[in-house]
């Protein structure tokens, strides 16, 4: 990397320039770069934390069911982590990848806003100036859009692992849980403990292996 105030080789990412002193980066430019250079180092993925295995589902329909309304009181008290998850996957939904059709369409849009009203001032009307400022318009908005577009995924995969990890050891956290993960958010297990005291399933095994989780 070159400073652009004494123009002397200094390493990347410098923020003040040994040799001159001066500001070798301002700080959005450093938050651009360094993204660039190394994302892992911004938008860090933290490792997952592993899942404990269910124990085994008691034989005794009674302690089932006891297991089920200990189980739905521990996870009702902590459903917010599942729908931070939720909610994670829903925003990530709404984030797009940019469309290079859509902005040589923007980009020849603004060039023609730009450009025409001022060809009247112009010595000669050329072509090429128009396509010039199209090109560069459409450029340099494709790039900046598909800079943020991969720095907001990044951010949100972090933000989702972090979610993921706490809901994970808060399932460890939970003494006893023969269910696994996919099967606790209270609702299931709500709809679960209806069957077998309806007689609609015999078993939590029955009744997992017949409904989707």
């Amino acid at each position: 990397m070159i400073c652009k105030e004494c123009g002397e080789k200094i390493e990347s990412l410098t923020r003040i320039c040994p040799h001159c002193g001066e500001r070798a980066l301002i700080d959005d430019e450093l938050d651009t770069w360094s993204f660039i250079a190394d994302p892992a180092a911004k938008h860090k993925i933290p490792p997952e934390i592993p899942l404990n295995e269910p124990d085994a589902v008691p034989e005794d329909p009674a302690e089932q069911m006891d297991g089920l309304q200990r189980m739905k009181e521990y996870f009702t008290e902590h459903s917010s982590l599942y729908q931070v998850v939720e909610d994670l996957d829903y925003m990530v939904q709404g984030i797009h990848r940019p469309s290079f059709g859509l902005w040589m369409f923007s980009g020849g849009l603004a060039a023609a806003l730009v450009y025409f009203p001022l060809s009247p001032f112009l010595p000669h009307f050329v072509w090429t100036y128009y396509f010039v400022v199209w090109g560069v318009v459409t450029a340099v908005g494709f790039l900046h859009s598909g800079r943020r577009y991969e720095r907001r995924m990044a951010e949100y995969a972090v933000l989702r692992r972090n979610a993921e990890n706490d809901l994970h050891a808060m399932y460890n956290n939970c003494s006893g849980c023969f269910l696994p993960l996919a099967w606790t958010p209270p609702p299931l297990i709500n709809r679960m403990i209806g069957a077998l005291q309806s007689g609609e399933a015999a078993s939590v095994e029955e009744y997992m292996e017949r409904e989707p989780g």
